[in-house]
């Protein structure tokens, strides 16, 4: 009994000697975050690409021999042309029309003034009825050749303004598929429109995903280091015929994407729970385990053996004895040891 209590003296004695020890230690400077309490669900990374909702190919509605081609990687607001066909002979066609209006007009004139004059002459009795219906009908005949010459003249300016190619959207000309001097058949492509601006995150998700993603519902995506957040727009409940993936997209506001990034996105698997989360930095990984440093009322660091678990963003799950509104370490926990004593500082001051 005498060894006993003289063993747990001694243990005593020791730890008072171990924090005083630690309390001569300068205080090691540090930032910390606090733990969170959160609802979150498991996730698999899925590969995805960024597309743009505006991309097309850009064709001629009328045959013709290509004059100007845009270049690849030209800017074009909308409603700017982006090629133009020869127009030479339309041009003509228009002149010809117009010239053709103009005669037509002026027999209308002459078969009215013609009317007129022999109506009065009827009224006479001077004139037989036959020659007023004979001017009536050349009068009816030279309209509807106005109406005609007028059709077929905005036939030919609608087919002048369709010898240019005109963007439909803001976008960069991202493929050239004909150059100035070649024929362009009446719908073969001449350029590839792409917008660097209404962009979205097309992915493939297995059946086993669909119930617990709907739309409207956030997403998150790595790109490289950077993690994004998008909105699920849309999810094509149709399997491939080979792969039996269904498509996802999700729009997202991100100005450092462009359309053809490689990213990953994360999938739910399984429906959200609440977990305590910190930020991954503040996970000290050795050989005996994992743990994290936080900072309890005394300004002293304490250790904390945990277990992770779902990964979210920066952030991860952490299983033990970490509660909601604890401060972790994230930064100078390295060289620290239980107990000693810490001074917080602004993430971006200098200590």
């Amino acid at each position: 009994m005498k060894i006993r209590l003289a063993l747990i003296a001694f243990a005593l004695l020791a730890g008072l000697g171990h924090a005083q020890e630690m309390r001569e230690f300068p205080p090691v400077f540090v930032v910390t975050e606090p733990a969170v309490r959160k609802s979150v669900s498991p996730t698999v990374l899925y590969s995805g690409t960024v597309i743009s909702r505006d991309d097309a190919y850009l064709a001629g509605e009328v045959p013709g021999h290509l004059t100007w081609v845009a270049d690849v990687g030209e800017h074009f607001k909308a409603g700017e042309p982006v090629a133009r066909m020869d127009d030479v002979f339309i041009r003509q066609q228009v002149i010809e029309e117009q010239s053709i209006i103009e005669s037509e007009k002026a027999k209308y004139e002459f078969h009215t003034r013609q009317v007129e004059r022999l109506g009065k002459l009827l009224v006479d009795n001077n004139i037989a009825l036959s020659l007023v219906d004979e001017a009536r009908t050349d009068q009816s005949v030279a309209r509807s050749n106005i109406l005609s010459a007028e059709a077929r003249l905005a036939q030919a300016k609608e087919h002048m303004r369709r010898t240019q190619i005109i963007a439909p959207f803001v976008g960069i000309v991202a493929e050239q598929r004909l150059q100035a001097g070649e024929w362009a058949d009446k719908g073969q492509a001449i350029v590839r429109l792409v917008s660097s601006k209404n962009l979205e995150i097309q992915t493939h998700i297995p059946s086993s995903a669909l119930p617990f993603v709907t739309v409207g519902a956030p997403l998150s995506y790595r790109n490289g280091k950077s993690i994004g957040t998008g909105q699920v727009r849309t999810l094509v409940p149709i399997g491939g015929d080979l792969s039996r993936l269904y498509e996802l997209r999700v729009s997202v506001t991100d100005a450092s994407l462009s359309a053809g990034t490689l990213l990953r996105v994360a999938i739910p698997t399984a429906h959200p729970r609440e977990v305590v989360l910190v930020p991954r930095d503040a996970l000290v990984l050795r050989r005996e385990g994992v743990y994290i440093f936080r900072v309890n009322e005394k300004s002293m660091a304490e250790k904390v053996a945990v277990q992770t678990g779902i990964a979210q963003a920066d952030s991860i799950e952490v299983i033990g004895g970490i509660r909601e509104g604890d401060r972790v370490i994230t930064r100078g926990a390295e060289n620290l040891r239980p107990g000693m004593v810490v001074k917080v500082r602004p993430l971006l001051a200098d200590p």
